[in-house]
């Protein structure tokens, strides 16, 4: 078979005297241009890479410098359990965070933020926290805090102040905040920020030493010494505390006014409420009487008086036909006072007359007596009386007695019962009473301050 030269049918690969080029489809180059024009677009680039240096440039030292500034380092607290007797020790539970049962502290322990320290409701327990720097916090009985921040800046150049966040949810608690400490490597000192937060208020301690109570219904913040900044929850009132000021926030009212530290811890001591001798009659106050083993049945009154502008209480018994017996009031505290430095015992006291010379036969029969009950450190019971009387004729003994002149009032204030051979610990009871024959006696405006 001939085949045609022109002819179509022969496949292009059989042809090999034919140049043969695959046919593609290739795309066509690409230009990044601005407007059209590329030398725009090169300009933009150089432009944009110049700036994001300059950027980042400035950038990294200025988060270098602020990270300089601004980073901190979380410290730890050291808690361990201090009791009142050495020979009864109770442990302090501490729970840890991310923890759900506490362990119990006895030796010195560390422990990191946002841990929880209890102390159990005795009165022997006490536990003590110190913190990274140097200032302590000792927490009484039922007493409650979280330790919701512990901050130290990382580097010497930051002018953070350490920072202590304390949360305290219920009981007392006594802070010492430290003086500021120096900066490593710098002549200067670290400021500090020491905050207390309770259910009612925030307060900022400066160095000093300070009480902080908290119970169900208020909080009130006491210091002995130094000062601090308290502000209500609400950041509607704040008030600056100066030595022996307290303040007292009570739930669903406004903070109140700084009052001197002080606080009596007797109620109705000035008798502005009524007392009532009636049995099983309520109020602070109780009546007694006692008769004693000498066969007497001639009892006492009391009766609320108003003296030379004075409201006060009569103490009066006659007829007594030289039998002794003892006619007086009584109100029961049961408080822990081994957290104050000072406690004083202050009256206005008048005795009219007795029958009975001096302070009786074995110095406990005075007109008017007035009587502290406590128990000591270890639980045992004493006491701090003290009686007055006007006249002794018959010379009886007259130890813990004081001379007054009769029919005249006259203020008189104990030393500090904190400071008594036997130290009081936990206040029982203030008895008010005449003993002896026939006598009368008041006494008004009775406190017992503490602070």
């Amino acid at each position: 078979m001939k085949l045609e030269a022109n002819s179509t049918t022969l496949p292009r690969a059989l042809s090999p005297d034919i140049d043969v080029s695959l046919e593609r489809d290739v795309p066509a180059e690409r230009h990044y241009t601005l407007n059209g024009k590329p030398e725009r677009m090169a300009w933009v680039v150089l432009f944009g890479a110049f700036f994001v240096c300059i950027a980042l440039s400035l950038a990294v030292p200025f988060l270098g410098w602020q990270f300089l500034r601004f980073s901190t380092i979380p410290q730890t607290a050291s808690a361990e359990s201090s009791p009142v007797r050495t020979d009864q020790v109770t442990p302090v539970r501490v729970t840890l965070p991310n923890v759900t049962l506490p362990i119990a502290v006895i030796e010195p322990t560390n422990i990191p933020e946002n841990s929880r320290i209890e102390t159990d409701t005795t009165d022997n327990v006490r536990a003590g926290v110190i913190f990274f720097d140097q200032s302590n916090v000792t927490l009484y009985k039922d007493t409650q805090i979280i330790l919701t921040e512990m901050r130290q800046p990382q580097f010497g150049l930051s002018e953070l102040p350490n920072s202590i966040i304390v949360e305290q949810t219920r009981g007392r608690a006594i802070y010492a905040v430290s003086l500021p400490l120096p900066v490593f490597g710098n002549s200067s000192t670290r400021a500090k920020q020491f905050l207390v937060r309770t259910p009612q208020f925030d307060v900022w301690l400066n160095p000093g030493s300070y009480t902080i109570e908290v119970n169900a219904d208020a909080s009130q913040v006491s210091v002995i010494d130094g000062s601090a900044i308290t502000r209500s929850r609400d950041g509607s009132r704040e008030f600056f505390i100066g030595e022996r000021q307290r303040v007292v926030a009570q739930t669903g009212k406004p903070l109140a006014d700084p009052i001197p530290a002080a606080q009596d811890l007797l109620v109705n001591g000035d008798f502005a409420e009524p007392i009532d001798c009636t049995p099983n009659a309520q109020g602070a106050w109780k009546c007694y009487s006692d008769q004693g083993g000498d066969g007497g049945d001639v009892n006492g009154s009391i009766g609320a008086v108003t003296l030379d502008n004075r409201r006060g209480i009569q103490i009066k018994r006659e007829g007594s036909n030289q039998n002794s017996a003892i006619t007086g009031i009584r109100q029961i505290l049961d408080r822990d006072v081994s957290y104050y430095r000072d406690l004083k015992l202050s009256a206005s006291v008048r005795v009219e007359n007795h029958s009975l010379s001096g302070g009786g036969y074995l110095s406990t029969e005075y007109p008017l007596i007035l009587r502290v009950r406590y128990r000591d450190v270890n639980g045992d019971e004493a006491e701090y009386v003290r009686g007055f009387y006007t006249q002794n004729e018959n010379k009886n003994p007259t130890a813990n007695g004081e001379i007054l002149k009769a029919g005249r009032w006259n203020t008189i204030v104990s030393s500090n019962l904190l400071a008594l051979p036997i130290k009081p610990f936990r206040i029982l009871a203030i008895e008010i009473y005449g003993s002896g024959w026939d006598y009368e006696s008041y006494i008004s405006n009775v406190q017992l301050r503490a602070e």
